[in-house]
């Protein structure tokens, strides 16, 4: 926690008092809805991107919309998300929502139907029914329509897929996922609320979802899972295994267990591993059959990563389309049906 505050007040410092990125002549206009970390942290990235600004951010409380505007440039500050989504002299490009996962949907829904394109934080909705509606509003109004699984935007990620895609593994056999955070219950934090949709599964626990619906190829045929409601009245811990055309998966989830967390992609000729947080990892090693390293990749990151979702948005926008390759509407909803399965299975 220290070291998220300390990298966030760090970029604000920079943004703000070093100077901002050279923009071109006419970036994307983005507006924020929910202003806390992530917001601050994605609107970090998108200044230093050269092709997109904050352009208008909202808030319940005005006082809170001005707080965060004034540090991102020439930006409007709203005290109502209602009245900068119906703001139509704004001409806002893209909206990003970040309010907590119980007002996805509800959010995600006045943006569409205004015709705003949307970017909106994982998980994208509560439940399938939720998402079905938002994609058809999307697909009815014309509107781009992403998930923040900014995950699989970065370049560890991609090279990875790249390599297994040669079949430089050979044929994939079984996807692994360990996801595990010792974490500090707070009065407040919406994942241990169950009436604020919380729970692991639909925190922290979406990203082992995602990566094991992308490798496995779609909604596992077969799903066997247990797990454990703490006093808190949320999941806490999940133990996955599933199998879908052959490809197996096995998924392991904690808030109460402090270990790495690691991905593999394991194939007849080799594997892929992601280093810890794999959901955020820089480098990812291909293995031999034998446990030789075989190639490595590592890059480094100027925003922690975001900037690669950014400009993903950013390059969807400016060619018109309405979903993302790397993000498809398809591998969200088939998260999220994912997601619903694992808990109706479970009660």
């Amino acid at each position: 926690m220290i070291r998220k505050i300390y990298s966030r007040v760090k970029k604000i410092w920079k943004n703000t008092f070093l100077g901002r990125t050279k923009k071109n002549d006419n970036p994307i206009r983005w507006g924020v809805i929910g202003l806390g970390n992530m917001a601050e942290t994605l609107s970090c990235a998108i200044d230093g991107s050269t092709d997109g600004v904050v352009y208008a951010v909202a808030s319940r409380t005005l006082e809170k919309a001005k707080r965060f505007a004034s540090h991102h440039g020439h930006c409007h500050a709203y005290g109502s998300y209602e009245e900068m989504i119906n703001d139509k002299t704004l001409n806002i490009d893209v909206v990003y929502i970040a309010t907590p996962v119980k007002y996805h949907y509800e959010h995600a829904k006045l943006c569409l139907e205004a015709g705003l394109n949307v970017l909106c934080e994982k998980p994208i909705t509560s439940n399938i029914e939720q998402l079905d509606e938002l994609i058809n509003i999307a697909k009815h109004n014309g509107c781009f329509f992403m998930e923040g699984m900014w995950m699989k935007c970065l370049p560890s990620f991609q090279k990875a897929n790249q390599w297994i895609c040669e079949g430089r593994i050979g044929e994939v056999e079984l996807v692994k996922v360990d996801f595990y955070k010792r974490e500090q219950i707070r009065e407040g934090y919406a994942i241990y609320n169950a009436k604020e949709c919380g729970g692991i599964l639909r925190d922290f626990g979406v990203y082992a979802i995602a990566f094991m619906e992308y490798f496995i190829g779609g909604v596992p045929g077969k799903i066997h899972a247990m797990y454990r409601v703490s006093s808190h009245g949320i999941d806490s811990d999940w133990q996955i295994a599933t199998e879908n055309n052959g490809i197996k998966s096995v998924v392991n989830l904690s808030s109460n267990f402090g270990a790495l967390s690691k991905a593999a992609v394991i194939g007849k000729n080799g594997s892929v591993e992601w280093n810890s947080q794999f959901n955020r990892t820089n480098c990812v090693t291909l293995y031999d059959a034998n446990g030789n390293i075989m190639d490595k990749f590592s890059t480094s990151y100027a925003y922690d990563g975001f900037e690669y979702e950014v400009n993903e948005v950013h390059n969807c926008i400016r060619k018109g389309l309405k979903e993302s390759s790397i993000v498809t509407l398809n591998s969200t909803y088939n998260t999220m049906q994912i997601i619903d399965c694992l808990y109706k299975s479970c009660n």
